[in-house]
């Protein structure tokens, strides 16, 4: 494993300043992060597919410094009821795979997207299927018509530039749990594959862990980003609290620096649980902190992460692999060979 910065956590400083900033906490790895809901602060993926020169630019910027691009993150929602917000998230996605398939980069970290409720509906309808038996409809609806035929067709796609595409749960999306995710996967293929934000599940009482041991080999990227529940909120309002998404103070939870929220043991037993599942890829750390500067949420972040990543791969035996278990009953019996 490795660390890595998700780009979108500086989209004040241009694409080169973002670059330093994780040189100088000597992170090596990238997610470049444009496209669909992610402003084209850094660079615009329709650009740098139509103009090799750009393209060539962006790469010797990155190269330069001695760093990679493990990752490319377009997050927009192209299953939008408005055909001009679907049109545009889906361009910024083909060129993203365009891309990603020429620089031989491997994964793209995406949102599912949410489709209108019916094919009348302007805006995007998230529907909790187990809330009201009326609601059946409508999302058998967006699954059936909407959500499984566009991410098989993203998928052909995908398949053609030899990349993998890394679907985020998050809440406000089609896939936003292990049911979700799995669902989808199993429509499309091992194309689908999940980018694992522990952030997005506990505040939905998720277990991250569960859902590790869950997905497994099916998990392609994790970013790194931590929760802080505050329990009196969350009693008096639950998990589905109507205040404003900057309104910090007056949510149940905000997202917080890693370590804020879940202490230093959790992201140890993470750690471990993803290597028992056999992830071994970046942990790419995204910074959305509403108390703590971009540059302290990422240094602490760091530090977290040094404390708590394995040195050296993970062990190809156990201690008593090769021991003869004949000398083993010797010497319990004291009759081994001195």
């Amino acid at each position: 494993m490795e660390m890595a910065l998700m780009g979108a956590s500086m989209l004040e400083r241009s694409w080169e300043e973002m670059l330093d900033s994780a040189k100088r906490h000597d992170i090596r790895l990238i997610e470049a992060c444009a496209g669909g809901h992610i402003p084209k602060v850094h660079y615009d993926p329709i650009r740098l597919a139509s103009d090799p020169v750009a393209l060539e630019a962006f790469q010797r910027s990155v190269e330069d410094r001695g760093q990679e691009i493990c990752s490319f993150s377009c997050h927009g929602n192209p299953l939008h009821p408005n055909p001009a917000i679907a049109r545009s998230a889906h361009q910024d996605f083909v060129a993203t795979c365009q891309i990603a398939g020429h620089l031989g980069v491997r994964n793209i970290c995406m949102l599912a997207g949410t489709p209108g409720g019916g094919p009348k509906d302007e805006t995007p309808n998230w529907i909790i299927n187990s809330a009201w038996p009326m609601f059946a409809n409508a999302y058998k609806w967006q699954w059936e018509e909407r959500i499984i035929p566009y991410w098989k067709d993203a998928a052909k796609i995908a398949d053609q530039y030899e990349v993998k595409l890394c679907i985020e749960p998050h809440t406000g999306d089609a896939v936003y749990n292990t049911q979700t995710f799995l669902r989808l996967r199993e429509a499309v293929g091992p194309t689908i594959g999940m980018n694992f934000d522990p952030s997005h599940l506990w505040w939905q009482g998720i277990d991250p862990i569960v859902l590790v041991e869950t997905a497994g080999k099916a998990i392609y990227s994790v970013h790194v980003k931590d929760v802080l529940v505050d329990e009196r909120l969350l009693e008096r309002d639950g998990i589905a609290s109507s205040a404003a998404y900057d309104d910090w103070n007056s949510r149940p939870w905000k997202y917080c620096t890693i370590g804020y929220g879940h202490s230093e043991l959790f992201w140890r037993d993470l750690i471990i649980a993803l290597r028992r599942v056999g992830y071994d890829g970046p942990l790419s750390i995204e910074c959305e902190e509403p108390y703590l500067t971009i540059d302290d949420s990422l240094a602490k972040s760091v530090q977290l992460l040094k404390n708590v990543m394995p040195i050296s791969p993970p062990p190809t035996a156990n201690w008593m692999v090769g021991y003869q278990l004949d000398d083993y009953d010797r010497r319990l019996s004291g009759n081994a060979k001195q």
